[in-house]
């Protein structure tokens, strides 16, 4: 076990008082509260994504489910990141040991002023579990091609019982390698690249013949028992959740270049802005390319078709970031107060989301704003991504005290991503999506029974009109107009209706 000097623990220390503090102050994100539903109906897989982030959630949902309950898997999967991270540079390149900025060492400084990574260290998703585990994965890997040379090398003059000693670690070692990536599959489908990532290394270093050895099959039979809910759940499902990820990662029919150069500068900005600079200044290691650069590729191209989101790279670039601390290192060899300088641009960018994240953001609504009625847009608001962190378990809550008092059975929403929010603020209540298209709601909460009401939620900042019509409801009554207040702001506010007898397609 490595041993953290007082720096590293202060470092890392640090992260995890931010993640604390934000983490009890805002109320889950979408996503989030997407995966701590998955936490409330267990199953061997879901619609989106594989189960492990709702396996690993269900035991701190016997805690109540607070928010910050809800944020100590992440938290604990950053921590995990920054030591695997730490190994992986010491292993590879012993040099970033010696180099420090700010008085921290450099992989661990990179990993401080990210911001995806930090949101990723109190927002739980599958993103959140594959960093710890790409570290897991490269680390074994790193150990398999290690042995692999030196029983090579020194073959001629070990005895037989060393070689045997040598065999069972190396088959620990595997074993221990197919529980990572079947662990890996258990988080998120694209953990197939971390199993491209360990086949590209071991071929370099170790050639064809490692696949005539009996560890890597039963590496791959433990990954694959692992898997096997996956599997399970799909085919009871009609593979629907394959087929809904390669739609996903189709995206539109167009590719731009637009769409490619924007998303290269929001991963810049969300990763490092020293990232392209520092990999210019390091000779590339296969080993680290590996299992970095077919993803990172995939996702650039891709993103052309505007189907990607930032926080999809962060394994990818938790896998690069010690060949990125090397090039850094040479920089700060080379030019060492300009790369202060825009290292500290960078902390104070990561640092600027934060106080943002917790005041909602830098707009409010005026007056005429604050009272729009669903689907009713004046004088619109400046766009603020901030605001979507607060009110909704305000929102959840006057919603159940609204179907109690109107003896309604169920709550709705027109769209799926103003679902999770409401529905898991909302539990047990069933939470249904108006406009649903057969997706994980549809799963848990079935649709619409015929003639039946609900207590509709809107948003002002994604808002819709009521579900009037001949295959929605025959009315909606305003019930309460919800102001989302913070920091002396209204940000945001909901509109609470009764809406009665659904006329659509029911169950």
């Amino acid at each position: 076990m490595t041993r953290w000097p007082p720096r590293v623990l202060m470092g890392v220390g640090f992260g995890v008082v931010v993640h604390l503090v934000m983490g009890a102050l805002i109320d889950l994100s979408p996503d989030e509260a997407h995966y701590a539903l998955y936490a409330s109906h267990l199953d061997w897989s879901y619609y989106d994504h594989p189960p492990l982030v709702g396996w690993l959630q269900w035991l701190f949902l016997q805690f109540g489910g607070s928010n910050l309950w809800m944020r100590v898997v992440p938290m604990l999967a950053w921590v995990f990141t920054a030591w695997g991270v730490i190994r992986l540079s010491d292993a590879m390149y012993p040099q970033i040991a010696k180099s420090s900025v700010f008085g921290l060492r450099v992989d661990l400084l990179l990993l401080l002023v990210s911001p995806i990574p930090h949101l990723l260290g109190f927002a739980l998703t599958p993103d959140t579990l594959l960093m710890p585990l790409t570290c897991w994965v490269m680390w074994l890997t790193w150990q398999l091609c290690a042995q692999g040379e030196a029983t090579s090398k020194n073959a001629g003059k070990r005895l037989a019982s060393k070689h045997a000693n040598v065999n069972s670690n190396q088959l620990v070692t595997w074993l221990l390698l197919g529980l990572a990536l079947g662990l890996s599959g258990l988080a998120k489908y694209t953990a197939v690249f971390l199993a491209l990532g360990v086949v590209l290394a071991l071929c370099r270093y170790k050639g064809w013949r490692w696949l005539l050895q009996v560890g890597p099959w039963l590496a791959f039979a433990v990954a694959l028992l692992c898997v096997m809910p996956v599997l399970y759940w799909n085919a009871m499902h009609d593979w629907t959740s394959f087929v809904y990820q390669a739609n996903h990662a189709a995206g539109s029919q167009t590719w731009q270049v637009r769409k490619l150069l924007l998303f290269v500068v929001v991963v810049i900005i969300s990763f490092g802005l020293v990232v392209p600079w520092a990999l210019r200044k390091v000779t590339p290691g296969f080993f680290v390319t590996s299992f970095g650069l077919p993803g990172v590729l995939l996702l650039f191209y891709l993103s052309g078709r505007g189907s990607t989101l930032p926080h999809w790279v962060a394994s990818f670039f938790i896998a690069l970031l010690p060949m990125i601390a090397a090039g850094v290192v040479v920089l700060i060899a080379e030019h060492p107060r300009t790369m202060r300088f825009v290292l500290a641009i960078q902390a104070l960018i990561c640092m600027a989301m934060f106080p943002f994240m917790l005041t909602g953001g830098f707009s409010s609504e005026n007056e005429k704003q604050a009272h729009t009625a669903p689907g009713v847009g004046v004088d619109e608001a400046a766009k603020n991504p901030f605001a979507d962190l607060h009110g909704w378990s305000q929102a959840a809550e006057h919603g159940v005290r609204w179907a109690k008092e109107k003896n309604v059975p169920t709550m709705a929403v027109t769209n799926w991503t103003l679902a999770s929010r409401i529905a898991w603020y909302a539990r047990p209540l069933p939470v249904k999506v108006v406009n649903a298209h057969g997706d994980q709601f549809d799963i848990w909460f079935g649709r619409f029974a015929a003639h039946e009401d609900a207590i509709w939620i809107d948003w002002s900042l994604i808002s819709f009109s009521p579900p009037v019509g001949d295959t929605q409801f025959a009315r909606c009554d305003l019930l309460e107009n919800l102001p989302v207040r913070v920091a002396g702001r209204q940000i945001a506010h909901f509109n609470i209706l009764q809406c009665q007898d659904w006329l659509g397609p029911s169950e």
